[in-house]
């Protein structure tokens, strides 16, 4: 009993320091962590911070959160600045995240006076909003829009900027010939269309007269049925002096096509002259060619996040989309790389032949190339792409399947760098797309 007495007590110390261990000492990286000096901000919520959350001037890690507690309606955060970096004084404080689902963490941006801040004074809080450093974001990507746009320049070929610009070159001409035709005809057009209008209401009557003649006549031809025979002779004269009526008109009416036909007359000349319809139905044509791919563009919007297991990463990437032909595709990326901690972006070209879609441009800020494949009416895609063609001492391959649930909701499960062992990782991912 006493060896046994010895060995409870002994485990039970072993607990009991254990115990003390965990809860008293807590993140062993704080024992490790240089102390700083006490600066003090105030914000109307810090919802998602955390107590040791990072803090950043520039960007640079220069401190972190030693303490969270409220302050009237406020949450007063202290934090602990590393001794080797100095705040100046007038600079703000604002809540940000690692891109749109990373960590919350506290950004300085550094005031404009020489002078810095003391141990213990306070730094002017911005309210948070809806998205983090948007405004930064914007600007950090606007050099890279630009590599962007001269790609795209790029893939536009020799053949397609000729042609677009014979068409605007014919549109051009023939809208200078139009104004200047008009120009010089515009009394003779408004002279021929008011004698066309006249022309067109005398025809209009003629017709009238024709129908009401007709009309006469075979009223006349029921009465000769309903008469006697004393009758019938009167009657034919009456029919004889109708048929005479009609004669003369058809005969009118015979002379005025005819000059029509001829051209002769303002209406004449109109409807024997077919230049300005040639021009026009030309131009038709040329603006066809040119709104039909604009007609027929198509974009969709799709946010992906991966989960890396090994590296405990998650990897959010926001996805433009634009179908230019039913063959021809472009994407366009912003990518959060939360092993750089930066973002990237991606630019890239593609052609649909059947089920095999090839496709190459800037792949996260690098060049490279892919192929996709798609099963079952595309609701499966298999997709191998690579990438950093310059680095050591292989480039970059990834090997990913992507399965779609519904038209805008995907899963998505794959193997990242899977050619070095030492950086090969599965990760798996949800992805929304809005069309």
């Amino acid at each position: 009993m006493k060896r046994e007495l010895k060995i409870g007590i002994f485990v039970g110390v072993a607990l009991l320091i254990l115990i003390v261990f965990i809860f008293i000492i807590g993140d062993m990286a704080n024992l490790f962590r240089k102390p700083g000096y006490p600066l003090f901000v105030s914000f109307d919520s810090t919802a998602g911070l955390e107590k040791n959350a990072k803090v950043r001037l520039a960007g640079v890690r220069v401190g972190h959160v030693k303490d969270i507690k409220l302050e009237g309606r406020r949450a007063k955060v202290v934090m602990a600045i590393s001794p080797k970096y100095k705040i100046n004084q007038g600079s703000k404080a604002s809540l940000a995240a690692l891109g749109l689902l990373g960590e919350k963490y506290i950004e300085i941006m550094p005031g404009e006076s020489p002078n810095f801040c003391q141990p213990g004074d306070t730094v002017e809080g911005l309210s948070p909003v809806s998205i983090d450093q948007l405004g930064t974001l914007f600007l950090s990507i606007g050099n890279e829009i630009k590599d962007v746009g001269t790609t795209l320049r790029e893939m536009m070929g020799k053949e397609s900027r000729a042609n677009i610009k014979d068409m605007l070159q014919n549109l051009s001409t023939f809208t200078s010939d139009l104004n200047e035709f008009l120009g010089a005809n515009k009394e003779n057009l408004s002279r021929s269309i008011q004698s066309s209008s006249s022309v067109i209401q005398n025809f209009d009557q003629r017709v009238k007269e024709i129908s009401k003649n007709l009309d006469d006549t075979i009223k006349a031809v029921r009465d000769i049925a309903d008469e006697n025979r004393e009758n019938v002779k009167s009657n034919l004269d009456k029919i004889k002096d109708l048929m005479n009526k009609i004669e003369e008109t058809v005969k009118l009416l015979n002379e005025s096509l005819g000059k029509i036909n001829k051209g002769e007359g303002s209406l004449g000349k109109l409807i024997n002259q077919p230049e300005l319809y040639q021009e026009a139905e030309k131009t038709v044509s040329d603006v066809q060619r040119v709104v039909r791919p604009i007609s027929s563009l198509q974009a969709r919007l799709d946010f992906r996040g991966d989960y890396y297991g090994k590296s405990e990463f998650l990897k959010s990437t926001l996805t433009l989309g634009l179908r230019i032909t039913p063959k021809e595709y472009f994407l366009a990326q912003i990518v959060q790389d939360p092993w750089l901690d930066k973002f990237t972006y991606s630019a890239q070209g593609g052609v649909r032949w059947k089920d095999f879609s090839p496709r190459a441009g800037l792949i996260e800020s690098e060049f490279g190339a892919g192929v996709d494949y798609y099963v079952l009416s595309d609701r499966i895609m298999l997709s191998l792409e690579s990438f950093n063609f310059n680095r050591h001492p292989r480039p970059q391959f990834r090997f990913l399947t992507k399965y779609a649930l519904h038209k805008n909701v995907y899963f998505v499960l794959g193997l990242d760098d899977f050619t070095l062992a030492a950086k090969r990782e599965f990760f798996f991912g949800l992805g929304l797309g809005l069309q």
